[in-house]
């Protein structure tokens, strides 16, 4: 009994050690920097977001107006850059969607001229609806199609 006693008293601080080893949070190194910023720097930040936007605004409307230039002197290739470059400004509208629907459709390229016009008709623009008809029908397309 006497044994059983000592080899537990024996025992004992070791569990305890190890217990309150893991009841203590580990040392970090961590030094946190964080600078608020001021509101001088917030509102710059602001204005700089605003005017990216304008900017984007303007250069979608630019791009959109070349584009449908090519389109009016039967360039189709040069409006699909256009547009393209148009689209990449963030800004979109459905017309512009369902015209390069139909010109990738007279330039050959079917798989990416259904996509355009599906954008166009989930927009709700009516005549992307008919063309996905008339493709459906296997109807040829023209450059009658095109919406300016």
């Amino acid at each position: 009994m006497v044994k059983k006693l000592c080899l537990l008293l024996c025992i004992a601080p070791a569990f305890i050690c190890a217990q309150n080893r893991y009841d203590t949070p580990a040392s970090s190194s961590y030094i946190n920097t964080y600078v608020p910023m001021s509101h001088e720097e917030l509102m710059l930040r602001a204005a700089a977001e605003v005017l990216r936007e304008k900017q984007a605004k303007e250069n979608f409307e630019r791009y959109s107006q070349t584009a449908y230039n090519c389109l009016k002197k039967n360039q189709v290739g040069y409006f699909v850059s256009y547009a393209h470059a148009a689209l990449a400004t963030g800004y979109y509208n459905s017309q512009l969607y369902y015209n390069l629907g139909v010109s990738y459709f007279l330039l050959g390229k079917k798989g990416k001229g259904k996509k355009f016009l599906k954008k166009a008709s989930r927009d709700g623009f009516y005549p992307a609806n008919q063309v996905l008809l008339a493709i459906k029908k296997k109807q040829v397309l023209s450059n009658s199609q095109f919406i300016y």
